[in-house]
């Protein structure tokens, strides 16, 4: 993304700042929490689900949502949180500051915070509506295993956060092609190796890489082509 064209004056650095504070607050709460704990995020997706597919779901014992018509279990890894978080980092990309050397910091803290609390609430509602497709497509397709969900997630939340980055004037198509591989080395990638989470199953690790670098990929192949029709379009 253009962070290069950025100016780090005070606004655009403290807005950063609590951005990743919260998304280091939101990770760690994701780490140690139940399925219970994430009743926040499990409630609406089953109802969600219900109105989507027709499946009733209910809450068992262990706190999680099954629907036996529908042989689907969800539990804590079916939460969407990675994604949650990936799409408040596209919102609050779109909503950063811009330098207002005239602007009262009090008025211009007041107005931050309205948007932070409008990125998360956006970026919820958009983890749910996502997350809700990902779990319907896999339903329909009677997709078994980590591997081939995981494709699927990929699939239907990466065109989201490059739709996401282009919301905003100051997007352009190098913002919504590399700002998904970006998310998804910093969360899924940077952050694992920097609190060891990595390396309690390295196999499963290396394994995520691979996904994440065909990813990556396939994103710089998109760019480039992008690239080559507009220089096509130019010379015609």
């Amino acid at each position: 993304m253009q962070i290069q064209r950025e100016t780090w004056h005070w606004q655009t650095l403290s807005w950063w700042l609590v951005v990743l504070a919260v998304v280091v607050l939101l990770k760690h709460h994701y780490s140690i929490a139940t399925t219970a704990d994430l009743d926040w995020m499990f409630r609406p997706l089953s109802k969600l689900l219900e109105w989507f597919s027709g499946h009733n779901f209910y809450r068992d014992s262990n706190y999680e949502w099954v629907s036996e018509s529908a042989d689907v279990r969800l539990v804590k890894a079916c939460a969407g949180i990675n994604f949650m978080l990936m799409s408040f980092m596209a919102y609050t990309w779109t909503l950063r500051p811009d330098r207002r050397a005239d602007t009262f910091p009090w008025s211009w803290l007041a107005g931050r915070i309205v948007l932070l609390c409008a990125a998360i609430v956006a970026a919820w509602t958009t983890c749910l509506l996502a997350n809700s497709t990902r779990i319907i497509v896999a339903m329909a397709v009677n997709a078994h295993g980590a591997e081939l969900h995981r494709l699927i997630g990929m699939l239907i939340y990466v065109p989201l956060l490059s739709l996401q980055l282009t919301l905003g004037n100051r997007s352009d198509n190098r913002d919504a092609l590399a700002g998904p591989a970006l998310v998804y080395l910093l969360l899924m990638v940077l952050v694992p190796l920097l609190t060891g989470n990595a390396l309690q199953n390295p196999a499963l690790f290396v394994e995520h890489l691979l996904y994440v670098s065909m990813l990556i990929a396939v994103m710089c192949a998109l760019y480039y082509l992008s690239q080559s029709l507009k220089r096509s379009r130019v010379i015609d």
